[in-house]
């Protein structure tokens, strides 16, 4: 595994924060090398999670990206019955702690159809006139985890994402 791909690839998410990139790269890069010395390290936070015992390398990969960034506030979890306004409000507190000087507009978004995906498209198209881009980390769960990159950036997400085993989708 190759330390310098995976700060590059948590660099799209933490942008110029260097303690943040140094731990979530970190906790990433344990993941990826040492999944047993992962789950012990952090059993107590997959335990949050009703995730007990040895998980798939895929499921643990992407709950550790997720986690990690949560734990810096650079992703936010949507529940799946939240309206666009509710998503926007969520995002606002990532692209904050991301120093973007942008935010989202709650009130501003249209609500389309149920509460669920319709949701995030709508999201999307509020991020799109900023310059950003919303992205869905996959995990199967009846939540939606999200973090914004720059739509700069995310055709190199999207190589680098699989090349580090990671699964995740690009509005």
């Amino acid at each position: 595994m190759d330390q310098s791909a995976v700060i590059e690839f948590v660099q799209l998410f933490t942008l110029a924060d260097s303690g943040a990139t140094q731990r979530v790269a970190e906790r990433l890069a344990l993941a990826l090398r040492d999944p047993a010395a992962y789950q012990a390290q952090f059993a107590g936070e997959l335990a949050e999670r009703g995730m007990a015992g040895a998980l798939p390398p895929q499921e643990l990969r992407d709950v550790a990206l997720i986690d990690a960034l949560l734990s810096e506030d650079l992703a936010w979890e949507s529940d799946w019955q939240d309206l666009a306004a509710d998503v926007a409000e969520g995002l606002n507190e990532v692209l904050a702690r991301q120093n973007q000087g942008k935010s989202l507009q709650p009130g501003a978004l249209p609500r389309r159809g149920q509460p669920g995906p319709e949701q995030l498209d709508a999201v999307q198209d509020a991020l799109e006139p900023l310059g950003l881009a919303l992205v869905l980390l996959t995990l199967d769960s009846d939540s939606f985890p999200l973090a914004v990159v720059a739509e700069a950036r995310v055709d190199a997400l999207r190589r680098q994402a699989p090349a580090l085993g990671f699964e995740l989708v690009v509005y």
